[in-house]
Parts: C-alpha cells; structure tokens; sequence
C-alpha cells in the first residue's frame, strides 16, 4: 500500500487582514492542508485553524508563541505594520526597520524550529515600483530598477534572498494592485470603506458621489485571487525564488463602478462630489452608530471598520492628479498561474459579503 504524502502545515502571518485572511480561508478548505493562523488578535470567526496571539515587533513574544511550530512547511507572509499616517509612513525609516524585524522575527524563530519548512511567500505591492512616489514606467516588470527608498520590500527582499542561500526552502514574492477582501479593521482595506460611505450617504438620504479626483483607468487584484497563487507557488518549481506581478487581468474605473455600488445599497447615484474622506468620514461616527443600531448590525465603530481613510483619499485620486498603476502580469501567466476574474463583480461581491455577514446594510 502507498503510503499517503505528509500532510503540509501553513503558518498564515497576519491571518485577519484582507490578505491573510482570504488565504487562512482558501488553505483551510484545502485536502492536505493544516493551518495555523497567526495575528495579534484572536479570530473574530468561526475557524478550524489552530491560533496564535503575539505582536510581531517584540522577539521575546515571537520566540514564545513560535519556537514550538515544528510542524510547518510553509509560511504566508502577509503582515504589515503601518503608521498612523498610512500613506506618509511609506516613506519613513523606522517604518522599514519596524517591517524588517518583523519578518526576522517569524523566519528566524520557525525556521529553527520547523526541519522541514519548503516555501516561504512574501507579499508586496506597487510600492516596489515607487507607485506611492508617483508615476512609474507602465506596465511596471518585475525587473525594473527599483525607485527611491526607504522602502520596506526592499530591505525585506534582501534580507529573505540573502538568508535563503543554500537551505532546502524557497520563496516567493507577490505584487499585487489594490488589494480586495473582506477582512475588518484593515487601514488598506477600500472595500470597507467604500460600503461605509455608500452606507451613511444613504443614512442621511444622499445619492452616492464619487469623492475623489477625475477619471483614470485602475487595476486591482481580489485578495482570494492571491491565495490560490499562494497554492501554485507553494507546489510548483517555476515559483522558486521568483518575483512576481499578480492581479485580476482587467481594468475598471471608479466612477464608472459608482452606480452599481449605488444600485446594490438601494440608494440613487449623482455627479461626483470631491472631498476628502480622511477629513469628512470620521465626522459622521454618530451617524454609523445610529445605523449600526437601526438595522441590527454587528456592533462595530466606524473607527474599527475603517481605522484610517487617507488610503481611500490617496486611492480615489482627491487632491491630486490620476496616477495610473499598470502592471504587467505575463510573467506570472507564463510560469503557469492562469487565474483572473472581473474586478467590477468582485467589488459587489465584496460587499455583499459584508452585508451578509451583517456588517453592512442590505
């Protein structure tokens, strides 16, 4: 009788945000798979997977929570730590020191304590291409020169090729667009923030304006999309130490997407409206309370939805000019990753999932 393969053990790094959590999600419905979510908060639903608690900033607490993982065979890396000015904070020092240790913190201590871990997966974004700087050269190739730090990726990157010479693991690196799930308290997840504020336009009897800047096309890529790459890399030998651009396959533009979002609260759509959210949104707190207590909804503070609007400003273009993002996703298609889907539908579908799991208004 052959004997069945050795089950894989996935230990998910910032299992509750918007990536972490699609790909605790998609892994636990997978045969072969035992998963271990870890985040500094206990999970807010239902899970089979074993959890761990712990800050990723503090060593001591790492070596704690982690050195007994001997289990693992592979790690999503999906953690990211942002300061209170997200957008600003990209571009800081210890912002990148901070990041840095923390991935030391969880390859350092598992690494040493899992004999056979194989892969590790590392998420990116188009900051590596400075897109939070600027415009950047179109469509953005994953062997373009890098852009002016600081920069966490890089130093990440670095740092995880350097200490990935001559072990038994690999790795790979995954650079999405705007990333999309339906994760909570999230200061990059728009997903959020846009049923919030289709939520209270329509709480005050407001058709639902776009707020931002003039019209641009954009990519983004479904955070579900991510983790089954995350599967392909983890089986196949062409992801071995690779870089790769990962998004949807279309394009969208905001104010086109307005009136379906509008169609699905229910409420009537308008002319955009520029404004900044950052300023405007958390004004209304009172008003999110009253609609959270009228419709029955999980009780949740607009400040726990949206911990930070600025990233909704930065992407819906207010106050300054379009910046196109356009990335090239040959690479990743020629290695043997053929997914895509429709990123209209997938911000409805988005959103209907927060309203069915009661977090927004039907």
């Amino acid at each position: 009788m052959t004997p069945s393969p050795p089950k894989n053990t996935l230990l998910v790094v910032g299992a509750l945000g918007v990536v972490g959590r699609s790909v605790l999600e998609h892994f636990e419905g997978l045969e072969g798979w035992d998963v271990i979510g870890l985040s500094r908060r206990q999970p807010d639903a239902p899970t089979r997977a074993e959890w761990r608690a712990v800050d990723l900033r503090d060593r001591a607490a790492c070596e704690a929570a982690l050195g007994d993982l001997s289990q693992v065979t592979h790690i999503a890396y999906c953690a990211v730590y942002e300061k209170p000015d997200v957008t600003r904070g990209w571009s800081e020092q210890d912002h990148v020191e901070i990041n840095l240790a923390m991935l030391q913190n969880v390859v350092e201590v598992v690494e040493r304590a899992a004999p056979n871990l194989r892969h590790i997966a590392l998420m990116q974004g188009t900051k590596a291409y400075g897109g939070h700087l600027g415009p950047f050269k179109m469509p953005a190739r994953e062997t373009d020169p890098r852009s002016m730090g600081p920069n966490f990726y890089y130093d990440q990157m670095d740092w995880l090729a350097a200490r990935q010479q001559n072990k038994d693991w690999t790795w790979t690196i995954f650079r999405p667009q705007i990333v999309c799930g339906a994760a909570l308290g999230s200061p990059l997840n728009i997903v959020a923030a846009i049923g919030a504020y289709a939520a209270i336009s329509k709480e005050q009897g407001l058709p639902l304006r776009f707020p931002g800047g003039p019209e641009r096309v954009a990519e983004a890529t479904d955070a579900r999309l991510i983790a089954r790459g995350m599967e392909w890399a983890a089986a196949s030998p062409n992801a071995a130490n690779q870089i790769y651009n990962i998004a949807n396959g279309d394009v969208f533009i905001w104010q086109n997407l307005w009136p379906r979002v509008a169609a699905l609260f229910g409420m009537e759509h308008a002319a955009p409206q520029p404004m900044s959210l950052a300023r405007i949104m958390p004004e209304n707190a009172a008003c999110w309370d009253r609609l959270v207590a009228r419709h029955g909804l999980k009780p949740t503070k607009l400040s726990d939805l949206v911990p930070d609007w600025r990233f909704a400003d930065f992407l819906f273009g207010y106050g300054q000019r379009p910046n196109p993002h356009h990335m090239s996703t040959i690479k990743i298609r020629q290695h043997g990753f053929h997914d895509c889907l429709d990123s209209e539908e997938m911000f409805l579908e988005l959103l209907r999932i927060l309203q069915t799991r009661n977090i927004l208004p039907s």
